[in-house]
């Protein structure tokens, strides 16, 4: 989680194992599934229970009572798999229903809030009462953190945070790398490579010989973030 916290999310959209499977079964019946969102009436954690209301497709208020039965996905805003006691009467949510069935139940931020790392900090903090597992994560965070004030005034160095931005960039595509070079010879031929890395094959592959090496995918990694940088910093530009 701190990781991904900390990483550029335009790597991610890169580099995330989802673009090179191009999904398992699982993951493409859930898909096929049409998310809706709703708002949280009511929570009944001993029956298993949660009531929500939303618009149908006609425009008219709807609710319905969704059981949570064991296969049923329970997810934060940040898509950490989490228990019923996140979930409380008023939270904006999205459920997922296949085939008649409750697939998938994740709450999301209330329409005032952003999905910010701060928010993600925050989200953590809610859950360290009742998510063990939460303590341990914004121990990690801190320490991470802690690391980038080399001034040692509670202040991030931004040139370290560049610095560590760049190592857990290389590290997300060395996993990538050898996720995708099979036969370990060192570089990715045009049928191992997957998603975004096989559709972009020919740019990413700047020497043309006809395979992708460590070097290649490393600066394409870094192009893309720079490019979507560029891109945020205009569109905030136009905002204020």
């Amino acid at each position: 989680m701190p990781r991904s916290l900390l990483a550029p999310l335009t790597v991610v959209l890169l580099l995330c194992p989802g673009a090179f499977a191009g999904g398992n079964k699982d993951n493409q019946d859930k898909n096929s599934a049409k998310p809706r969102n709703v708002t949280i009436i009511k929570v009944d954690a001993q029956k298993g229970e949660i009531t929500a209301k939303f618009t149908d497709n006609k425009g008219k208020s709807q609710e319905k009572t969704f059981q949570l039965t064991k296969d049923v996905r329970l997810l934060d805003e940040t898509g950490r798999v989490v228990n019923i006691a996140v979930f409380e009467s008023g939270h904006d949510a999205l459920v997922v229903e296949s085939e008649g069935k409750l697939r998938e139940l994740r709450r999301v931020p209330h329409r005032s809030e952003t999905r910010s790392l701060a928010h993600a900090v925050r989200t953590h903090m809610e859950m360290s009462a009742y998510e063990p597992g939460s303590t341990a994560d914004l121990q990690k965070i801190y320490d991470m953190l802690r690391k980038l004030d080399t001034g040692k005034n509670g202040k991030i160095d931004p040139k370290a945070l560049k610095a560590e931005a760049d190592t857990i960039l290389r590290e997300r595509v060395k996993e990538v790398f050898s996720r995708l070079d099979t036969n370990k010879d060192g570089k990715i031929s045009s049928e191992e490579a997957r998603g975004l890395i096989k559709e972009h094959f020919g740019k990413i592959d700047t020497n043309q010989d006809k395979f992708i090496d460590f070097g290649e995918l490393l600066n394409a990694a870094r192009e893309r973030r720079e490019h979507q940088a560029t891109e945020a910093k205009a569109t905030n530009k136009e905002k204020n």
